[in-house]
C-alpha cells in the first residue's frame, strides 16, 4: 500500500493551502478539541514498608467520575494495568475523578471488601477542568487503607458503537482497542482512514481505531511480534512481512495509530495498552518490526517500557527505513503551515523527540537492528536516498552507534515493506530471537 509521508504532505502545502483548506481547518478543530481534554497521570508501585511479597505487582490503577449532581455513587470510567509498577495516564473528558490503586493479586481486576487499597488525596474527589493536567501523583500501595465495599470494575474495553456506550464516560481506554481480533482487510485499516488520521486524529481515536489488534486468539505457545506501520500507515503495511513470519513459532501483533498525535504521545500509550496485553496473556518476550516513522514511535516505547518495568523484555527491534535524524520537509511544515500538525513537530530535526531518543540508559538491552533502502524510485525527491528519507537520517550516528546490525537493500521507502531480500532480512533476523 502506497504511504504518503511528510515530504508529499508538504509538497502539496508548498502548492497551495488552498488544495489542504478543508484538511487544514479539520485539523485546527481536532487539535483544539484534543487540547481541552484532562489528563491524570503518575506513577504506581510499593510503599517502602511494604513486605518483599508486596513489592511486585500486577497493580491496578482506576479511576471513578464523581456523580454530576454530586450524589449516589462514583462510577468507574476506566483502568491501568501495570506489571510491576511504574508511570500511568489517563486521557479523560473534563469532570470531578477519584483514583484509586490496588494489587491485582488474582488477576482479575477486582478487590473484595477488606482488601487493600491506596487512594490519591485520600480518596477526595480531583478537580480536573477543560485541559486539565494533573500529574506527578505519586501513589505507593501500603495496605493502611482497606475497602469497605467491594470493587470489580466492570468491561470498558472496545465498546465503541455498542448499546448503551454512549452513557459511559469518554476515556482514552474505552475507545482503545486490546487485542482486538479482526484481519487485514478491515475496513478500519483501509487507506483513506490512515491518512485521515493525520488531519483528524482524535476523529481516528474516539471512532475506537487505535490499539493492538490480533489476527487470531493469543496462543501462549507462540510468541508475540508487535508491528508498527509508518506515517499515514496501517497494518496492512505488513502484508508482506506476515507471508515470511514463521507463523507457528510467532504470532502478529498490530499497533495501529493516528499519524497526526505527538509520537511521543503514541509511544506512551502502546507502552500502556502492550504492558495491559503482557500482564493479561502471560507473555515473556516481545520482537518488534517498525517502518519508517514507526520506528521512532518503537524507540520511544522502548524508553517508556524502561521507566515500567514492564512484564516482558524485548529481545530485539528491526526498523525499516526509519528518519532517526528526522526529516527537513517535516520543519517547513512547522515553518509554513498555519496549522502544525504534531507530528511534524516531532518529526523535525533537532526536535525535542528527537533528540531524547537514545540517552536513555536501559533501552540499549534491546537488540537493535537497521534496515535501509537506496532506491530513490521515480519522482523521488534528489536529496533522499529511498526517495523520501536521507541516507543521513536513516543512518543517523545515535541509531547506528546502538545498532548491531546495518543492511541496506536497493529498494525504495514503501518498497522496503516488500522487497525479498528485506523480508529475508527479518526473518533472518527473528529466526535468531531466543526468549529471554
Amino acid at each position: 500500500m502506497f504511504v504518503m509521508t511528510v515530504v508529499r504532505l508538504v509538497a502539496v502545502l508548498a502548492l497551495g493551502f488552498a488544495l489542504a483548506g478543508c484538511s487544514l481547518l479539520d485539523a485546527r478543530e481536532q487539535l483544539a478539541r484534543m487540547g481541552g481534554a484532562c489528563v491524570i497521570s503518575g506513577t504506581v508501585g510499593p510503599d517502602a514498608t511494604a513486605s518483599e511479597a508486596g513489592r511486585t505487582g500486577p497493580y491496578v490503577v482506576a479511576v471513578f467520575r464523581e456523580p454530576v449532581a454530586g450524589a449516589g455513587v462514583p462510577e468507574p470510567v476506566d483502568h491501568v494495568v501495570s506489571a510491576q509498577g511504574g508511570s500511568w495516564f489517563f486521557g479523560l473528558e473534563p469532570g470531578r475523578y477519584r483514583v484509586l490503586a490496588f494489587r491485582d493479586e488474582e488477576g482479575d481486576r477486582a478487590q473484595p471488601a477488606g482488601a487493600s487499597v491506596q487512594y490519591v488525596a485520600g480518596g477526595e474527589a480531583l478537580d480536573c477542568g477543560p485541559g486539565g493536567r494533573l500529574t506527578g501523583i505519586e501513589i505507593r500501595v501500603n495496605g493502611d487503607h482497606r475497602l469497605t465495599h467491594p470493587v470489580a470494575l466492570p468491561a470498558t474495553r472496545g465498546l465503541v458503537g455498542a448499546e448503551g456506550a454512549s452513557d459511559l464516560p469518554l476515556s482514552l481506554g474505552r475507545v482503545t482497542a486490546f487485542g482486538a481480533i479482526t484481519h487485514l482487510d478491515d475496513p478500519r485499516f483501509a487507506s483513506e482512514v490512515a491518512r485521515g488520521s493525520q488531519w483528524r486524529p482524535l476523529d481516528f481515536v474516539m471512532d475506537g481505531y487505535a490499539g493492538v489488534y490480533f489476527l487470531e486468539p493469543h496462543d501462549p505457545t507462540r510468541t508475540p511480534v508487535l508491528f508498527v506501520h509508518g506515517m499515514n500507515g496501517s497494518p496492512r503495511d505488513f502484508a508482506g512481512l506476515l507471508e515470511v513470519l514463521d507463523r507457528e513459532r510467532y504470532q502478529p501483533w498490530f499497533y495501529y495509530y493516528a499519524s497526526g498525535l505527538p509520537l511521543q504521545s503514541a509511544a506512551a500509550h502502546l507502552a500502556q495498552v502492550v504492558e495491559e496485553l503482557e500482564v493479561r496473556h502471560g507473555v515473556k518476550s516481545l520482537p518488534v518490526v517498525a517502518h519508517s516513522m514507526g520506528g521512532l514511535v518503537a524507540r520511544g516505547f522502548l524508553n517508556e517500557r524502561a521507566r515500567r518495568e514492564a512484564a516482558a523484555p524485548v529481545p530485539v527491534m528491526i526498523t525499516l527505513s526509519t528518519p532517526w535524524a528526522g526529516h527537513e520537509r517535516a520543519q517547513q511544515g512547522v515553518d509554513r503551515s498555519p496549522v502544525v500538525i504534531p507530528a511534524w513537530r516531532d518529526m523535525a530535526p533537532g526536535s525535542d523527540f528527537l533528540e531524547g531518543l537514545f540517552p536513555l540508559p536501559g533501552a540499549g538491552a534491546t537488540e537493535m537492528h537497521l534496515v535501509f533502502g537506496y532506491q530513490r524510485g521515480e519522482g523521488g525527491a534528489r536529496a533522499t536516498a529511498d526517495g523520501v528519507v536521507t541516507l543521513a537520517s536513516m543512518l543517523h550516528p545515535p541509531a547506528q552507534r546502538e545498532a548491531a546490525s546495518v543492511f541496506g537493500v536497493a529498494t525504495t521507502h514503501a518498497g522496503i515493506l516488500s522487497h525479498p531480500l528485506a523480508l529475508e532480512r527479518v526473518e533472518e533476523l527473528l529466526s535468531r530471537v531466543e526468549d529471554r
